[in-house]
């Protein structure tokens, strides 16, 4: 069996924490894989729903275990 976490959500929604970097490692580290929304500007990488809140590095995305909504 697969666990997904959304957005790095656990328990229940907390949006003041999804798709950040933190949030995200933090359900890796417990073994979950998670879905994150990406977007890409000219200026980089981006994690975020409805807008680009966290300019992320290209190497984040190469982290197993993460299903990218673009």
């Amino acid at each position: 069996m697969i666990l997904i976490s959304h957005r790095g959500n656990l328990s229940g929604a907390i949006p003041s924490r999804e798709n950040s970097p933190d949030y995200i490692q933090e359900a890796l580290n417990l073994g979950y894989e998670v879905e994150i929304d990406v977007w890409y500007e000219p200026d980089g990488w981006y994690l975020g729903h409805d807008e680009q809140e966290y300019k992320i590095d290209e190497q984040f995305l190469l982290k197993n275990k993460l299903w990218c909504y673009a």
